[in-house]
Parts: C-alpha cells; structure tokens; sequence
C-alpha cells in the first residue's frame, strides 16, 4: 500500500524504522528527520504516536498516523480512519491516503514535567491526555492479553473496579498560578484531547487546537456525589439533546460545566502534588508513582496531514501546497515511518 502511494505522488521510496521497548519512536523519529522527509508516519498506538510526535513538535515536517493500537485516541480525535477490535488494518488504505494528502492541520500539544516517587524528574510530551486516578488505574490494571483480545473494551473492568474501589488522595492545585482549595480527590485528568473510545467525552469540549489545557477533578466523597459525578458525565455524552443546553455548550469548546464532585477548568498550566505518590499515566503508558507534576500547554506546536474530521476549532486545517508540491515535483523527498 506504502509503495502504491509513493507511486501515486511521485515519491521516492519511504524509508522505515522499527520501534523498540526502550524506544517507542522518538528517537527513531529523530534520525529519520535528518533524511528531510515530507512527512514522517507514526505506526501504532497513541504511545507510539505520543513518543514520534514528541520528536516532530516545533518542526516544519508533519506527523503521519497509521493507527494500529487499542484505542488511538489521538487520531479519533483528528477524525481519522480507524480499525476494528480485533482488525486495525481494517482502514489501513484510507488512514495512509489520509497520511499522504494534501491537508496539514497544526494542533496542540501537552508537557509535563512529573516528580517520581524516587525524585527523579521525567519530562514528557503527550497527545491525547496524562493523569492519576481512574485514567492511570485502568492502564495499570488491564493486561496486555486484554488489550490484544477485546481492545479497547478490556479497559472496562479495570475501569469499574477503580470507581468502586474509591481509592482518593489529598491533591492540592494551582492553575495558571492560582492556588485552588486542597481536595481529597480520586482522579486529575490533564486533557488535551478529550473523547474516548466509543466517542464517549471523558473531558467534554476540550479542543486539541485552543491553546489550553482541560483540567478535570473527581472527588466524590460519597454514593450521592458519585451519582452526581455518573449523572454530569452521562449529560456530557448526551449533547444531541435540546434539553441539556449547559451539556452542548460543553462540547464545543466554551465555558466547562462543574458540579460539586467534578470540578472541570481550562488553562495555559496546571501545578499539582499529592500527600502519597501515586500511579500516572500518559497517552496511555504507565509513567510511574508521581509526587508532584507541572503541565502545560505548547499551542501550534505539532503539523498533523490528513486531519478530515474530529473535535477542533474551525480555522486549524490548510493545504500542505508548498510540502506537497516540492515532494512531488522533485520526486527525490520521500515520507519515512516509524512503527
């Protein structure tokens, strides 16, 4: 399929990579920039895609996606082809072609800089969303065998069993630089995309092109404020509604909607610790215990080709013309892949 589009567009062969346990793609990304590709096409889940698109931020070369992993987040909320449990090459054709096209959109991308438990401090980029609670549990928690069988619906038990294990920790917060009240809280979920499989909005009208972060704190402290947290979640995904007016407001970007066991804020960067470490995650991948975080966004920083769909603002998606016409007129620029 690779070499029907390179034909098509006059290319050069594409050059590939493999990614690694120790190098899930930045760093394979990295070397094949130096080939100055036209673009450079990130096989796999969102810890692959995260891990390239990390290597591609701030650069003029845009990122490519074959989505092959459990969930793909990052690309569902580009509006990408996807597969099917059990089947992710099902769209392979349309997610290259999509790859291949002529459309650049320019996206955000989140940092973070997180403490662990030993003290040392990790700096990562993320796509999608980073986190502690239920986000992190349900990634530690599900097995690989899971994933590999059901897909994303492996997530599920894992999920349920974090809600009814309540497990809370003290949190305290600052964003953009304003202290907010110490909480005991089960989940922080930093967003910068925010829909989940199935298109269930787990951070309802974030916009991956905005310049901002979306923030979400769960703190039920009991049964009647878990209700309150279920029934503020289901209203989020139920925006088709022309009762819930305050829900659809959620979902396109304007002011987010907090209860008093769900506290949702937009911002530039969020500051936060806990009392007792615990599990984080980033774009699905388990980071470690953290103690202490600093997030941020970088707004514009990452180029995405063939973004035909998905959760966004509406003046982020240009034609790629000057790329695309000196790949294809000199024949000799070529796309490269990292799977």
């Amino acid at each position: 399929m690779v070499e029907a589009m390179e034909a098509e567009k006059g290319w050069a062969p594409s050059l590939w990579a493999a990614t690694t346990v120790e190098d899930p793609g930045h760093d394979a990304a990295l070397r094949l920039l130096e080939s100055a590709p036209a673009v450079v096409i990130a096989a796999g889940g969102d810890g692959t895609v995260s891990a390239v698109a990390q290597a591609l931020t701030h650069q003029e070369v845009p990122l490519g996606i074959l989505p092959t992993g459990t969930t793909n987040l990052f690309a569902r909320a580009l509006g990408l082809p996807l597969g099917v449990i059990g089947l992710p090459f099902v769209n392979a054709r349309k997610a290259l072609r999509a790859a291949f096209s002529e459309t650049v959109r320019t996206v955000d991308v989140g940092r973070v800089d997180a403490v662990l438990e030993s003290g040392e401090t990790i700096s990562r980029a993320f796509t999608v969303m980073a986190g502690m609670g239920v986000d992190a549990q349900m990634v530690v928690n599900t097995s690989p065998k899971g994933k590999d069988t059901l897909g994303w619906t492996g997530y599920v038990g894992a999920i349920l069993d974090s809600f009814v294990r309540n497990r809370r920790f003290d949190l305290s917060y600052t964003l953009d630089g304003v202290a907010l009240p110490e909480t005991p809280a089960h989940t922080i979920v930093l967003g910068n995309a925010g829909v989940l499989p199935a298109g269930i909005r787990m951070i309802p009208g974030a916009l991956i092109d905005d310049g901002l972060l979306d923030v979400v704190v769960l703190s039920p402290l009991g049964a009647g404020e878990w209700a309150r947290a279920i029934h503020w979640f289901w209203r989020t995904n139920t925006t088709y509604l022309p009762r819930k007016p305050d829900a659809r407001a959620a979902a396109d970007g304007s002011a987010p909607v907090t209860t008093s066991s769900v506290r949702h804020a937009r911002a530039t960067g969020v500051t936060f610790a806990v009392t007792e470490a615990q599990d984080f995650e980033i774009d699905g991948e388990h980071l470690g215990r953290v103690l202490s975080a600093t997030a941020w966004i970088e707004a514009g920083a990452l180029r995405v080709r063939g973004s035909v769909g998905g959760v966004a603002s509406s003046a982020s998606s240009q034609p790629a013309a000057e790329a695309s016409a000196a790949s294809s007129r000199s024949g000799g620029t070529q796309p490269t892949s990292a799977e």
